[in-house]
């Protein structure tokens, strides 16, 4: 994927915490992307991906959060809660990759994990990727 072709992406960044939010944002308008929403949780993740006028293309998800956290969120989307993104990509952020969050990931479909705070080349590296399964 051509590195320009992340300015038409629609991406929805899921995370409790502002400051780990505003990072994501950040790191992902270094690399182009010019279309980010942001949700605090799940939960209100939903409720956006529910009311979108246009379609989104990745969403990055923390693990840990109130109300419904990453995974509960990957399993509500891809069971189908809001059916047109049952196969959209999925990134997980974490503070540590453990082999329980694998093993969660692969039930889950998720197409990569991110350990906190993400670089700009390890968040296009994983972007790349994940856009190409779609």
């Amino acid at each position: 994927m051509a590195e320009d072709a992340f300015k038409y992406l629609k991406v929805l960044v899921v995370d409790d915490e502002d400051y780990s939010q505003q990072l994501v944002v950040l790191v992902l308008e270094k690399l182009g992307v010019s279309n980010v929403s942001v949700a605090r949780n799940g939960k209100h993740a939903l409720e956006i991906l529910g009311s979108a006028l246009e379609p989104f293309d990745l969403v990055i998800s923390d693990i840990e959060m109130p109300e419904m956290g990453g995974f509960e969120l990957a399993r509500m989307i891809r069971y189908g809660t809001v059916p047109q993104y049952k196969d959209i990509p999925i990134l997980m952020l974490t503070g540590h990759s453990t082999e329980e969050n694998v093993q969660k990931g692969r039930i889950h479909r998720i197409q990569g994990f991110i350990v906190k705070p993400p670089s700009a080349d390890v968040l296009k590296k994983y972007m790349t990727r994940a856009l190409a399964t779609k």
